[in-house]
């Protein structure tokens, strides 16, 4: 009897490790069948690290203990973990909660404001929407590198990011063109995003509207509070900002009412504003219904 007990010691000492790596992180139910890490389940769940999770032909409803609530719209599969989601493909909703964040694609989206809420959709040809229904997100590559910020009641289309061998990004962004203690910026219509433009003969540019084409690079530290520099290869002005602008920093952009459908932005791929259909579904149909979860 005294020799199994060293053997018991050790196995009861195992216990914590082996139940540290499967604490629950969350639950999952649907009104109809969902597939929890291959399974079949009908009703609720329990989520764990690395969960997967599968709409079929009905919505998902998944109660998070750090990242708030999301819904996987159908037809929709995602991984979730502590801190994000990995959005596989189909569409979520989600109010994060701290800094949770959903990784879609390469990209990640996170919310940078109170009591946000948004979409974020994968589709087949991997281009990524990302609406912000209230608050406000910011979109970064898997580098860290600030790519837009998604405010209230604006919608982006995301086309998979082809980026540099050194690391850069072709990008195309047009704006109000301001200069500040030497330094020149453009604050990108309705996103707001702000960026430091280098490159020459720019000082005529200063109070118009201004398309600017050329490479973003993330080893190159921004001036006046700018998310990146582009090194502009290529300029063209339009038509005279909008009156105050001024050889001061930009502030940030106001908040604008309605999802909008104008072209915002091209990086690498192409970004415009073309999830408004996805945002607006997905937001009435769950406005129309009583959440799954219980």
């Amino acid at each position: 009897m005294n020799k199994k007990l060293p053997a018991a010691v050790m196995l009861l000492s195992m216990l914590p490790y082996a139940t540290a790596g499967t604490s629950a992180i969350g639950t999952a139910s649907a009104r109809g069948d969902m597939r929890v890490d291959g399974y079949s389940v009908k009703g609720d769940a329990t989520l764990f690290n690395g969960s997967v999770v599968e709409s079929g032909q009905a919505s998902v409803a998944l109660r998070l203990s750090k990242g708030g609530e999301a819904k996987l719209a159908t037809d929709s599969r995602g991984a979730f973990y502590s801190d994000r989601m990995v959005l596989q493909h189909g569409s979520t909703e989600w109010t994060p909660a701290s800094n949770y964040a959903v990784n879609a694609d390469g990209l990640l989206v996170a919310p940078d404001a109170p009591h946000s809420r948004g979409v974020v959709s994968v589709s087949k040809a991997n281009t990524v929407e990302v609406a912000a229904l209230t608050g406000g997100f910011r979109v970064s590559d898997s580098r860290g590198l600030l790519l837009a910020h998604v405010t209230p009641g604006h919608a982006l289309s995301f086309g998979s990011l082809q980026a540099a061998t050194e690391g850069s990004y072709q990008v195309t962004a047009t704006g109000a063109f301001t200069e500040s203690a030497g330094h020149y910026y453009l604050k990108t219509t309705d996103t707001g995003m702000l960026y430091e433009v280098q490159g020459s003969n720019l000082q005529n540019l200063v109070g118009k509207t201004v398309t600017v084409s050329g490479t973003l690079d993330p080893n190159i530290q921004p001036a006046g509070g700018a998310s990146s520099v582009i090194t502009a290869s290529g300029t063209s002005a339009q038509t005279p900002a909008a009156q105050g602008s001024s050889s001061q920093a930009p502030q940030p952009a106001a908040t604008q009412g309605g999802l909008s459908n104008r072209k915002k932005l091209i990086i690498g791929g192409i970004i415009v504003g073309g999830a408004t259909g996805l945002a607006l579904g997905l937001y009435e149909a769950n406005e129309s219904s009583t959440p799954a979860s219980r």
